[in-house]
């Protein structure tokens, strides 16, 4: 298993694991890529506050988690600054292999690399997942009904030397 950052490449990939993450099997309405819930996931892939991780396995690409900053803030920093909101896909035939985990611990490296100081999730308390998010960090700050929002930090930021 390897860990790549996402590129334009996977984009497609990308779209996929987000109707993976956004809807039940066998749910994806059609035209579902299209709903701006759904969007927002991957509309203007490349953006500043975009990071991501693509999960690759005997040539195939078999998950992905990415975060960015939403329109939306569910959480913020201590000095006020959004945080980024992940998402997370594993292909089903890849799940409770651990692939999950990989890519959460690679996207908490590759967002702390681009400064972000942690990274925010939304979860449904029922959601097996919950589990896969407690173990890598993540703590509940929120809770309506059934809806979690966590937050890991991400300890300390690697900032890019000065210019000189």
């Amino acid at each position: 298993m390897e860990l790549r950052p996402i590129s334009a490449a996977d984009l497609p990939f990308v779209i996929e694991m987000t109707l993976l993450a956004a809807f039940p099997p066998g749910g994806v309405p059609v035209g579902a890529a299209d709903l701006p819930r759904v969007k927002r996931w991957f509309e203007g892939w490349g953006r500043a506050t975009d990071t991501g991780v693509v999960a690759w396995h005997d040539g195939q690409r078999v998950g992905a988690a990415w975060c960015r900053v939403q329109a939306i803030v569910l959480a913020r920093d201590a000095d006020g600054r959004p945080l980024p909101e992940l998402a997370i896909a594993v292909a089903p035939d890849h799940r409770a292999r651990g692939v999950g985990r990989l890519m959460l611990d690679g996207l908490a490296d590759a967002a702390s690399a681009a400064g972000h100081r942690a990274l925010s999730l939304t979860v449904n308390a029922q959601n097996p997942a919950l589990r896969l998010y407690e173990r890598a960090g993540f703590e509940v700050v929120t809770r309506e009904g059934d809806r979690l929002t966590m937050v890991k930090s991400l300890g300390s930021v690697r900032h890019p030397p000065p210019n000189r």
